[in-house]
């Protein structure tokens, strides 16, 4: 199951939207999707806000980009080749720890019931070094202490265990956007990507295999 909340985005990391060229039309068109309790899948799929090659790369282009995506059409084909460097890589979780965070993979390691270990690192790419440099740059901007993403998620991750530990009221509500969300032709439970739908799997997921135990 791959799982991811975008809704904090849109309110807490203006940063990002306003530096990115893709944040607010991404925020719009992207969809929330589980793709069913037996893949153990949750993602967030940015790329239907994507209008150009590579926006989730920066927009990267020049020589070393073409010849990328030269090899790339050599290797797939030019319509596999178009539709990855379209779509760019997964923003998803693998339960229960593992966060593919597109150019980045983070691992979630928990040493108490309060406490965890985020481990995260760039995704660098076989046979492309001159990417490098981009790909640590990215990582820096998005996940290191004085990024524009990680400081927020941090102070979201604190407020949120502080709910926790008030006990009251005693049910927390999931229910955003279960109006709109609904099964597509995949089996996969879609909605937008501001809704709740990839919590919501997560916690059944969670229930299923704590109950099992």
């Amino acid at each position: 199951m791959r799982t991811v909340l975008a809704a904090h985005r849109c309110f807490t990391q203006p940063a990002v939207s306003s530096i990115s060229p893709t944040g607010e039309r991404s925020q719009e068109r992207s969809l929330a999707e589980h793709l069913g309790a037996a893949t153990r899948l949750i993602e967030i799929d940015w790329s239907p806000g994507y209008q150009g090659p590579f926006e989730w790369f920066g927009g990267a282009a020049g020589p070393v980009v073409a010849d990328f995506v030269a090899a790339l059409e050599r290797r797939d084909g030019p319509e596999l080749a178009r539709q990855r460097i379209m779509q760019g890589p997964a923003h998803a979780l693998i339960f229960p720890n593992l966060f593919l965070g597109e150019t980045n993979i983070a691992i979630v390691e928990p040493v108490d019931v309060e406490e965890c270990v985020h481990w995260h690192t760039p995704m660098f790419w076989k046979g492309v070094p001159e990417f490098n440099g981009r790909l640590l740059r990215m990582a820096e901007a998005g996940m290191g202490p004085a990024s524009f993403l990680m400081p927020e998620d941090l102070i979201i991750a604190t407020r949120n265990q502080q709910g926790l530990r008030a006990r009251t009221p005693e049910w927390l509500l999931l229910s955003r956007g279960l109006n709109r969300e609904y099964m597509d032709d995949q089996g996969r439970a879609v909605s937008h990507v501001t809704d709740e739908t990839t919590n919501r799997a997560l916690w059944r997921h969670y229930r299923a295999v704590m109950t099992e135990a």
